[in-house]
């Protein structure tokens, strides 16, 4: 039984921080722009078709499509922005409109996945091996999505804390009239921290793929479970998000051991609701 809790520990850290990636791009465009991108599920979905399209037809290795999946997430990113976000942003309710727009090119996006690939699931094949210690064991894949996440969060932090357009970030998500003040290009900054989301979301949907399978329908489901994450751990909170997706990716896999996928990710939603009731501004959030 101890074995059995262990591996589904490690299962869950792994699926945990690939939600953490994909939760982390939300919360980047909600806390620099205050906006919320209801497409994000469709950036992490088409990252996860890019590997396996990038195996299947141009047959190159996991590693080599890794890189693929973020200029996609990054192009994507672009395609929002032009068409749903900044043409908005300059509008006084524009930000309430963001909702919608991001809603339906996200739907644009998912339609042609369909029209062109067909609803089909598909699989990509990760790193292979495995490791084991004490009768535990942990695929190579779920160890890379581990490790490599955890080199993405640490990479972005000291993007955030150490450059210069981390501080324009900071800046800009503290208050955007401070920031035009003191001469920081608010559209620029803007700009490139939503195509910074979206190159983590497409990340994300790259590192997941081999374990959960790619399936168009894989945006909407990741979608649910980073609202979820990022209104656990408090909007706009990256710190928050990251320890709310680990702890969501544990809950799951334990609670996977004696109940069936459909209730575990209702007591999951439970929770959330729980949260809500009792500390509105999230785990995380400050108060107001």
């Amino acid at each position: 039984m101890t074995q059995a809790l262990l591996q589904q520990l490690l299962n869950g850290l792994s699926i945990g921080f690939g939600y953490a990636l994909i939760a982390l791009g939300l919360t980047l465009a909600f806390g620099v722009l205050h906006i919320i991108n209801f497409g994000h599920g469709e950036v992490v979905m088409l990252g996860a078709l890019t590997v396996v399209l990038a195996n299947k037809l141009l047959g190159l290795p996991y590693l080599a499509a890794l890189p693929l999946a973020m200029l996609v997430g990054a192009l994507v990113g672009w395609v929002f922005d032009a068409l749903a976000v900044s043409p908005l942003l300059r509008r006084t309710e524009g930000r309430t409109d963001i909702l919608l727009t991001t809603f339906a090119v996200g739907v644009l996006f998912n339609q042609a996945v369909l029209s062109v690939w067909g609803p089909a699931p598909a699989r990509v094949d990760g790193l292979q091996g495995r490791f084991e210690l004490a009768g535990v064991g942990l695929s190579s894949q779920r160890l890379f999505v581990i490790v490599a996440s955890i080199a993405a969060l640490v990479a972005l932090d000291l993007l955030a804390r150490r450059t210069r357009f981390g501080t324009e970030m900071r800046a800009l998500a503290q208050s955007e009239h401070a920031a035009r003040v003191v001469g920081i290009d608010v559209k620029s900054v803007g700009t490139r921290a939503f195509l910074l989301a979206a190159v983590v979301g497409g990340l994300g949907g790259a590192l997941l793929a081999p374990i959960t399978s790619y399936s168009p329908m894989l945006g909407q489901a990741v979608l649910i479970k980073a609202f979820v994450i990022v209104v656990l751990g408090g909007l706009g909170s990256a710190g928050g998000a990251v320890l709310c997706a680990l702890a969501v990716g544990v809950i799951e896999a334990m609670l996977g051991l004696v109940m069936e996928e459909g209730m575990a990710a209702a007591t999951v939603y439970s929770l959330m609701l729980l949260v809500l009731l009792v500390r509105p501004q999230g785990l995380a959030g400050a108060a107001r």
